[in-house]
């Protein structure tokens, strides 16, 4: 008669368990989105890279343009040529 008795508590005990390891499966999907995402991430960076590398010595020449503007250095001078 015991075990009949015992029997509600560990059906609850065993239901627990599987909430558990659900929401363990739910965390560890979740973590796979996570990662997933930041692979893509990753990925856009390195596709976007050859713009930004591209824009790098317009970027350049305007900031020697701007240094020159604002100390009347002739660019010749800041870049050793």
């Amino acid at each position: 008669m015991t075990s009949i008795k015992d029997s509600p508590t560990s059906i609850k005990d065993s239901l627990t368990s599987i909430k558990d390891s659900l929401t363990s499966i739910k965390d560890s999907f979740t973590s796979i989105k996570d990662s997933l995402t930041s692979i893509k991430d990753s990925f856009t960076s390195i596709k976007d890279s050859p713009t930004s590398i591209k824009d790098s010595p317009t970027s350049i020449k305007d900031s020697l343009t701007s240094i020159r503007l604002s100390t009347n250095v002739p660019i010749i001078y800041l870049t050793g040529a």
